[in-house]
């Protein structure tokens, strides 16, 4: 089926395109030079035409965010999957796959509907400390890596606690510490020719990262506990540092339950599900955002049960407007604001490169036609019209027209890293723990999932 949309006002930042007139042409699911019949037209004159949106950061499918949902404090899978759509997105990517949970994220993603979904697999380097201390076994270690990675259908690697640290003194030869592991990582990663996620910390962004270019900084925002964090934080992104904002409200929004919601992922510190930031850090972390807007920093929020899908237009608002920032904050924080091309950037072209999908958030030939059109009625407030998506289409098909969703079965698909590693001795050794089942990994004859992978 052949598909034109004529005559919209196109922006692309990786195409260099910045509201050129112009017709996008769609087959396959795919956009391509030209077609000379199509069997749909879509008139799109007057109004605005984007690669959809990406969003870098969702965690909704991790172990214990169905405790939130339970209490009300997360949307249900329909209402989270439309509120997206809605806004012009078709990706969703949740940072918070485990090895022992593998099975459980994909189901609950899998649950979200009209979203293409993917997730990084998010390493406990307690499991393979003694290889770590050893140089020599550094190229097993990223073996293991890379064939856990497919094996757990995971697109990318994170680490959110990069050291190994234990309370019992027996195994105090066993610790590692922060620069050590950045180190030992960094060497991993170049075996791997890869990238890895690490979530931002204060004491990661004091310890700097090594020049290599293998590191995203995940979630800032609440990193940024002092203006010390800050500064260090502006450094990292002037020297290139990839990073995602981690935006938050300044002050979390009521819990409505003392059901405590804390719980153990197998990690040196449980995760609190119900964690406040440091007062000053959503602050500081818009300050950064707008300060580093031509930075190689992409938007996302960092907690959807304090900022849900739904309050994102009030966060492009900060972004974009200095009068929203005036009447919200009580003060402009910064003298800069986002552009559309900032903004269609951080959300479109930064996202997909750091996921690695080179077919999305961008319309030349050869993407995949995950198109958002807006209204556009005058540039000089731009932003309100980027509130709602007027239509989506999702690989060419119609998501939503005339601001509704109109096709809730759209195909959908988990995207993950075909890497071909095979298992070693690390893997053998991590399947005979015993409180380690290998069945968690085995997630891809999963009917609920239509897996893709990679290109």
């Amino acid at each position: 089926m052949g598909l034109v949309i004529q005559g919209g006002i196109v922006f692309d930042p990786s195409s260099n395109w910045d509201g050129e007139v112009r017709d996008l042409f769609i087959a396959h699911g795919r956009v391509v030079d030209h077609l000379t019949e199509v069997d749909e037209a879509i008139d799109a004159r007057g109004l605005a035409v984007t690669p959809a949106a990406l969003e870098l950061r969702s965690p909704v499918a991790g172990y214990g965010q169905n405790f939130l949902r339970l209490w009300g404090g997360l949307p249900s899978p329909r209402e989270l999957g439309e509120s997206y759509a809605l806004l012009g997105y078709t990706h969703i990517h949740e940072p918070d796959l485990t090895l022992p949970t593998a099975n459980y994220v994909h189901r609950e993603l899998a649950a979200i509907p009209l979203m293409d979904t993917s997730a990084s697999l998010t390493l406990n380097l307690r499991d393979f400390d003694i290889f770590l201390k050893n140089k020599e076994n550094l190229s097993e270690v990223a073996a293991a890596w890379a064939y856990l990675l497919e094996h757990c259908g995971g697109l990318t690697l994170r680490v959110a606690e990069p050291f190994v640290r234990y309370r019992q003194e027996f195994y105090q030869h066993r610790t590692i510490s922060l620069e050590a592991v950045l180190d030992i990582l960094d060497n991993i990663l170049h075996i791997l020719d890869s990238k890895i996620s690490l979530e931002a910390t204060p004491e990661l962004l004091t310890a700097g990262l090594p020049s290599s270019g293998r590191f995203h900084l995940a979630c800032l925002g609440p990193a940024l506990v002092n203006p010390e964090a800050l500064e260090k934080a502006h450094r990292l992104l002037a020297a290139g540092v990839s990073a995602d904002m981690g935006l938050l409200p300044p002050a979390p929004r009521s819990q409505g339950s003392l059901v405590p919601l804390t719980i153990d992922q197998d990690r040196f510190a449980p995760c609190d599900l119900h964690g406040s930031p440091d007062p000053e850090a959503p602050r500081r972390a818009l300050e950064l955002a707008l300060h580093c807007r031509q930075a190689n920093l992409a938007f996302s929020a960092a907690d959807l049960r304090q900022t849900p899908v739904s309050s994102f237009p009030q966060l492009f608002s900060w972004l974009c407007d200095h009068h929203s920032r005036r009447r919200f904050w009580g003060e402009d924080l910064a003298p800069c604001s986002y552009s559309l091309h900032d903004w269609l950037r951080s959300t479109r072209s930064l996202p997909a490169q750091h996921l690695g999908l080179p077919d999305r958030g961008h319309l030349r030939p050869g993407a995949r036609a995950d198109v958002s059109i807006y209204d556009l009625p005058t540039l000089s407030w731009w932003p309100q019209s980027f509130n709602r998506c007027r239509m989506l289409l999702k690989a060419g098909e119609r998501v939503v027209d005339n601001y509704e969703i109109v096709n809730h079965t759209v195909s959908k698909a988990t995207f993950y890293r075909r890497t071909g590693a095979l298992p070693n001795h690390i893997i053998d050794g991590l399947y005979a723990k015993s409180s380690f089942r290998p069945g968690n990994l085995r997630v891809h004859p999963n009917p609920e999932i239509h897996w893709q992978k990679a290109p």
